[in-house]
């Protein structure tokens, strides 16, 4: 894998670009909406059916978590065609239909696709070609995520980031430390988060969601606060909200579960790798991992977060102490990290 990171790198940047690009000409028709409220553009379709298909040439077809599929645009002819106007100004060739009625488009957006744990795999792609689709769509905060796992953990990410520092790609190998190059191209530098203590006089800065309701901005302040600090928002979302803890524009993000089913691992697992590898705290609640192995979504875990100067044992400590009083199903699954500071 590490004499193919750079070849990766180039793919993601590329991948970013062609999206900022593509974002500008973005039709109404190509964004559709999902089921579950959300949306997806033809960006996002293009963009795995992109990804997805280099990886195969490089890989072969490993197996592969990842957001999209044929039902993503499926049944809107005009996002559809959108899509593959894009692909071939891109120069992916996806030919029409097969002998069992299938795309090249369904075909690529289904390669290796896998729909269970990964604890007994030895390298698994999670892929969300665009991670933030809504910030995408109003001009806010998103990013392309790649992260593979091998055996459930990630061991190496790369991320898009076009909205961060004028645009950076970041990557990461487990025990390699966290790098990061223009989207425009130059050098690779390593990135390194601050993990001194934040001292008593200075302000901590939380990440929101972008936009954020009045009781995520209350909520938001107040576990800042709970620091010992007085809080200020930057307001992102996506793994964006991880980016900007890695590039010294915040220093704290998270995302809480809460009763519900667990968060979407793609959107998170290639984040968890940069932010480790960078030098961030990264845990639970109960200060343990982020379990990546049990699918598509973390249902072992309360919460994730990721924290820079010394702030991650706080953090967990009143997320925790939130979901007692709220009354969230404790969902932990593996030992624990200390949570004293130190």
């Amino acid at each position: 894998m590490r004499d193919r990171l750079p070849a990766i790198m180039e793919l993601m940047a590329r991948a970013t670009n062609l999206a900022v690009e593509a974002r500008r000409t973005l039709p109404a028709e190509a964004i559709v909406g999902k089921p579950d409220g959300s949306v997806v553009t033809a960006v996002d379709v293009a963009l795995q059916v992109l990804i997805l298909t280099q990886l195969a040439e490089w890989f072969g077809a490993l197996p592969t978590i990842a957001e999209e599929d044929s039902a993503s645009i499926g049944g809107k002819p005009a996002a559809l065609a959108h899509c593959r106007v894009l692909l071939e100004s891109w120069g992916v060739r996806v030919g029409g239909k097969s002998e069992n009625g299938s795309t090249g488009i369904d075909e690529a957006l289904h390669l290796g696709r896998i729909d269970g744990p990964t604890h007994d795999i030895d390298a698994c792609w999670v892929l969300d070609p665009i991670d933030g689709t809504r910030g995408f769509i109003d001009g806010d905060h998103w990013c392309p995520c790649l992260a593979l796992l091998s055996r459930g953990t990630p061991v190496c990410a790369v991320n898009g980031f076009p909205t961060i520092l004028g645009g950076r790609v970041f990557t990461a190998e487990a025990g390699a430390g966290c790098w990061w190059m223009p989207l425009s191209g130059g050098e690779v530098s390593q990135a390194k988060v601050r993990t001194d203590t934040l001292p008593p006089d200075e302000v901590v800065r939380v990440v929101a969601p972008a936009p954020a309701t009045p009781s995520q901005t209350e909520a938001r302040l107040a576990v800042g606060r709970s620091t010992g600090h007085d809080c200020a928002l930057v307001h992102s979302d996506s793994q964006a909200k991880y980016g900007h803890v890695i590039a010294g524009l915040a220093d704290v993000a998270y995302s809480r579960r809460g009763n519900g089913p667990g968060k979407y691992v793609w959107d998170h697992a290639g984040a968890v790798l940069l932010a480790r590898e960078a030098g961030a705290w990264v845990g639970d609640t109960d200060g343990g991992e982020i379990d990546c192995s049990r699918g598509r979504r973390l249902v072992a875990n309360n919460a994730v977060i990721c924290a820079a100067r010394s702030l991650g044992p706080a953090i967990a400590r009143e997320l925790a102490e939130r979901d007692r009083v709220e009354g969230v199903r404790v969902h932990h699954a593996r030992c624990s990290k200390e949570l004293s500071h130190g």
